[in-house]
């Protein structure tokens, strides 16, 4: 084994991350950038954007910011999500509540034992 332990010999990854838009990409690597490694003596990290990737360099950091990574992605998906998909109006809302009370169905209606939220009554 060799006695070299400095930069030129750990171990290197390179991930490419694509986010719906550039400005999606540039939040992620934003967000990304505040985190700082514990042993920073020994971890080497590189955020880059290039249209809507994000490219990372990671040295002995691979773990832990994959699971950075996952949460805002998840994070995104949620809170900016896929800019190509239409988004439903309140009117389109209202629509589909309307059509749904039509008919013989009895329309959106919410049960419950008469105990609790909605019926009056004090919960102890």
């Amino acid at each position: 084994m060799s006695q070299d332990s400095g930069p030129s010999t750990w171990h290197t990854v390179t991930l490419k991350i694509p986010f719906y838009t550039s400005q999606h990409a540039q939040i992620a690597k934003k967000v990304l950038q505040v985190d700082k490694e514990q042993n920073a003596q020994l971890v080497e990290r590189q955020l880059e954007v290039e249209g809507n990737i994000l490219i990372v360099l990671l040295r002995l950091a691979t773990n832990s910011f994959l699971s950075s990574a996952e949460l805002i992605s998840r994070a995104m998906s949620e809170f900016a999500p896929d800019p190509t998909l239409p988004r439903v109006t309140d009117d389109e809302l209202e629509r589909i509540r309307m059509e749904a009370n039509k008919g013989n169905s009895g329309g959106i209606e919410l049960r419950g034992d008469g105990v609790g939220a909605g019926s009056g009554q004090e919960v102890t």
